[in-house]
């Protein structure tokens, strides 16, 4: 295996593991916040975000080194489909980043002033917000997952399988 394909795999499997997590807020957790009174869903919150901030932001971080360093060691093939579904997933992530700088960081920063006993008036509009913009980001994650398989589908390889491995297909 060399090592355009090493970065690409490794990539995928990150990519999997937070679209596996976006689908499953999109399933089942997004739901779930929507029926949620205000002292639950600030608490779900508070809880949430120290999980979530424990390991999201390394994983995003190796995430676009290892896709950037990707589409460095493309270059020279930058005509094929592959590169561009890895620029577009790349993209997806980026753009998943800056929703979540602009859009979940702020809201997270409201929320957290918020107390259990006395949430404000507006809260489920500011929860809603929030939704919207996870939902969003899901749907990025999930895109950009899609996009980084059908590069590995489209890989141009130089050797035939070899016979092993097409006896197990």
């Amino acid at each position: 295996m060399n090592f355009k394909h090493l970065m690409k795999y490794v990539s995928l499997l990150i990519v999997g593991l937070l679209a596996g997590n976006s689908f499953a807020f999109v399933l089942g957790v997004g739901s779930a916040i929507e029926k949620l009174s205000a002292s639950s869903y600030i608490a779900f919150h508070e809880s949430m975000q120290r999980s979530f901030l424990s390991w999201t932001p390394l994983l995003c971080g190796f995430l676009v080194l290892i896709l950037g360093s990707l589409l460095v060691a493309l270059r020279k093939e930058w005509r094929e489909f592959e590169f561009f579904f890895v620029l577009f997933a790349l993209l997806c992530i980026l753009d998943e980043l800056v929703m979540s700088w602009n859009g979940n960081f702020p809201l997270n920063r409201i929320i957290n002033a918020w107390r259990v006993e006395g949430a404000p008036s507006d809260w489920s509009y500011v929860r809603t917000q929030w939704l919207h913009f996870m939902y969003w980001r899901c749907a990025l994650m999930i895109s950009s997952f899609i996009l980084l398989l059908a590069s590995v589908f489209l890989t141009k390889t130089d050797s035939r399988l070899s016979p092993n491995v097409a006896a197990a297909f």
